[in-house]
C-alpha cells in the first residue's frame, strides 16, 4: 500500500463498484493503470500456438472439398473476400477480453484465478457474455464510452 492509502486507511472496497444484470448485482475491482496496461497486454498477446491451433480448427473443414465463395491460398484461406486468419485473431482477442473482465469480478467465493473462456461460455449465453462485459467497463470506466465518441 502507497503512503497516500495507509494515511486514509484505505481498503479494497475504495476500489470496489457494483453494477446489476437482471436483478443480479455484481462487485467489480477497478483496476490500477498498471494493472489495465497488463490485462490489455495479456488479450492482444496471443500465443502463435494458439492462433495455429484455432485457425487449424477452423479451416479443416473448409480445406477438405472445393466450395464456391472460399479461396484457399498459402498462408490463408478466404471466405467471400474475408480472411479466416483475421477473423481467428479477431475471436480470440473476444474471448481472452471477456476472459480477462470477468476475472475482474469479485468472487463470493473461491476465486478466478485459473478461470477460462470454457468455464465463462459454460455458464452465460455470448449476449450476457457481451451485457457483462459492457456493465465491467462502465463500472471501471464510467464515461469511457462517450469520451470515445468524441
Amino acid at each position: 500500500m502507497t503512503r497516500l492509502g495507509k494515511a486514509l486507511k484505505l481498503t479494497d472496497a475504495v476500489r470496489t463498484k457494483l453494477f446489476e444484470i437482471s436483478g443480479h448485482t455484481f462487485k467489480v475491482k477497478v483496476p490500477l493503470n498498471a494493472e489495465l496496461e497488463a490485462l490489455n497486454k495479456r488479450i492482444y498477446d496471443v500465443p502463435e500456438d494458439v492462433i495455429k491451433a484455432r485457425y487449424e480448427k477452423m479451416t479443416t473443414a473448409l480445406r477438405a472439398e472445393k466450395i464456391e465463395g472460399i479461396e484457399i491460398t498459402d498462408d490463408d484461406v478466404v471466405v467471400e473476400g474475408k480472411s479466416v486468419k483475421d477473423t481467428v485473431l479477431s475471436v480470440l482477442h473476444m474471448e481472452r477480453k471477456i476472459t480477462e473482465y470477468v476475472k475482474l469480478l469479485v468472487p463470493e467465493s473461491g476465486d478466478f484465478e485459473n478461470l477460462t473462456y470454457e468455464d465463462i461460455e459454460a455458464e452465460f449465453p455470448l449476449q450476457l457474455q457481451f451485457e457483462l462485459i459492457e456493465g465491467i467497463v462502465n463500472a471501471i470506466q464510467p464515461g469511457y464510452k462517450d469520451a470515445r465518441k468524441n
